[in-house]
C-alpha cells in the first residue's frame, strides 16, 4: 500500500502544477482588437508592404531616368608654343572644345516607354503584395479568433472534469463508487487541463503572427474579438475562372513586364545604328584662332549588339511562359478554394442538421443518469469526449470554409482591407 499511497501523492501534485500552470493569467489586462484596427495597423506598418511601396517609387524615378538627356562634355587644353622661325616670340596654346552627344528618337522612345511600363508593373506588384498581406492577415485574425475558441471550449472541459473528479472523490470516500473510478477521473483531469496548457499556446502562437504582420506594433497581451462573417452564395466555377485571369495583379504584373521586355528589345535594336556626337572647338595661339566643328560616329564593326538583342528576345519568351504558369497556378487554386468551401458547406450542413445537437443531448442524458447513479462516470466521459470531438469538427469545417473563401475572394482580387 504505500506504493499505492505514493503514486496518488505523485499524481496529485502532478494534477495540482498542470492546473496552475493552466489557470495562471498575465498580471495585466489584455487589450481588445478588433478585425478592422488590426487591418489598419498591418495596412500602416507591415514591412512587405512598406517594401513593396518603396519598390514603385524607384520605378517611377527610373522614368525620371529615362528622360533625361545626355549632357554635354566640355574639354580644356593648353600648353606651350613655340614659332617654326627666329622672329616669333614664344608663348601659349589653348583650345576650348563642346561636344554633345545626339540621342537617335527610337532609343530614346524605346527606353522612355520601358520605364513607365515598368511603373505599371511595380503597380501591380504591390497589389499583388497587398492582397497577399491583407488576406494573410484576415486569415491570421479569424485563426486567432479559432484559437481562442478551442481555448474557451478546452477550459470547460477541464471545470468539468475538475468538477466531476471532485464528485467522484466524495462518492468514493463514503464507499459509494469503486476507487478505480477515482484514478480514471484524476487522469481525465489531468489531460484536460494538459490540453487547456496546449490550447493556451496555440493562442499565443497566433498572437504572435499577427505581431509580426502589423511590425510588433500589437500591444503585449491582446484578444481578438468579432465572429466569422456570413459567406454568399459560391458562385459557379466557370463564372469565378474568368474574373480570376482578368482581375488578379500577378498576370497584369507579367503582361506589363512582357510588353517592357519588348521595348528593351526595341532599344537594342536601335542601338545598333550609330549615334552622332556634335563637337565644337576653338583653339588660339599667338599668331592664329581656329573654330571647327565636327561630328564623331561610332563604327559598328566589332559590336553589332548581337547578344544583348538575342538576351532581351530570350526574356521575352521566359516571361511568356511564365505568363502561361502564373495563368495554370491561378485557376489551379481556384479550383482547390472552390472544392475546399464545397467541402466545408456539406459537413457543416451535417453538422448543424442534427449532429450537434444529438451529441449534446447525449451528454446531458449521461450527465443526469450519472448524477441519478444509474450510469458509470465512463459512460459521462465517453458522451463528454463524443461531443467535445463533434464540436472541435463543426468549429474546423467552419473557419475551414471561411478561409477556403478568402483564398477566392483573394484570387478574385478583392480588396482585403475593406470594410466588412
Amino acid at each position: 500500500m504505500p506504493s499505492l499511497r505514493l503514486f496518488r501523492a505523485a499524481r496529485a501534485a502532478a494534477l495540482w502544477l498542470a492546473g496552475s500552470l493552466a489557470a495562471a493569467a498575465p498580471a495585466f489586462a489584455s487589450e481588445s482588437l478588433t478585425l478592422r484596427a488590426f487591418l489598419a495597423l498591418v495596412e500602416r506598418h507591415n514591412p512587405e508592404l512598406l517594401a513593396a511601396v518603396q519598390q514603385r517609387a524607384i520605378a517611377r524615378a527610373e522614368v525620371l531616368v529615362a528622360r533625361a538627356y545626355p549632357n554635354p562634355e566640355a574639354e580644356f587644353a593648353t600648353g606651350p608654343w613655340r614659332p617654326r622661325g627666329a622672329a616669333g616670340a614664344n608663348g601659349s596654346v589653348e583650345t576650348l572644345g563642346l561636344a554633345q552627344s545626339l540621342e537617335l528618337p527610337s532609343v530614346r522612345e524605346a527606353r522612355l516607354a520601358a520605364a513607365e511600363i515598368g511603373v505599371e508593373s511595380a503597380e501591380a506588384q504591390v497589389q499583388g503584395v497587398r492582397l497577399a498581406v491583407g488576406y494573410l492577415a484576415r486569415s491570421a485574425f479569424y485563426d486567432l479568433l479559432r484559437r481562442q475558441e478551442e481555448e474557451r471550449l478546452a477550459r470547460e472541459n477541464a471545470e468539468l472534469l475538475d468538477q466531476i473528479r471532485r464528485r467522484i472523490l466524495r462518492r468514493v470516500e463514503v464507499g459509494e463508487s469503486p476507487r478505480f473510478e477515482l484514478v480514471r477521473a484524476e487522469a481525465e483531469a489531468l489531460a484536460a487541463q494538459n490540453a487547456l496548457s496546449a490550447a493556451r499556446l496555440r493562442v499565443e502562437e497566433a498572437r504572435s503572427v499577427l505581431r509580426r504582420l502589423t511590425g510588433n506594433m500589437l500591444a503585449p497581451q491582446f484578444e481578438a474579438h468579432g465572429a466569422l462573417p456570413a459567406i454568399p452564395e459560391l458562385p459557379p466555377l466557370a463564372t469565378l475562372q474568368p474574373v480570376v485571369l482578368g482581375a488578379h495583379p500577378a498576370i497584369r504584373a507579367l503582361v506589363a513586364e512582357r510588353e517592357r521586355a519588348r521595348q528593351r528589345l526595341a532599344q537594342e535594336r536601335a542601338l545598333r545604328y550609330p549615334a552622332p556626337t556634335l563637337r565644337v572647338q576653338h583653339a588660339r595661339d599667338p599668331e592664329t584662332r581656329q573654330l571647327s566643328i565636327g561630328v564623331a560616329l561610332p563604327l559598328p564593326l566589332w559590336n553589332r549588339r548581337e547578344g544583348p538583342i538575342a538576351q532581351a528576345e530570350a526574356t521575352i519568351d521566359l516571361l511568356a511562359a511564365q505568363l502561361e504558369a502564373q495563368r495554370t497556378q491561378l485557376l489551379r487554386e481556384l479550383d482547390s478554394a472552390w472544392a475546399r468551401v464545397s467541402i466545408a458547406q456539406r459537413q457543416i450542413e451535417t453538422f448543424e442538421a442534427g449532429l450537434l445537437r444529438s451529441a449534446e443531448a447525449a451528454l446531458q442524458v449521461a450527465e443526469a443518469a450519472f448524477r441519478a447513479g444509474e450510469r458509470s462516470f465512463l459512460e459521462v466521459l465517453d458522451a463528454q469526449r463524443t461531443l467535445r470531438a463533434v464540436r472541435a469538427d463543426y468549429n474546423q469545417a467552419r473557419f475551414d470554409r471561411y478561409a477556403a473563401w478568402l483564398d477566392i475572394e483573394r484570387l478574385t482580387a478583392r480588396d482585403p482591407f475593406r470594410d466588412d
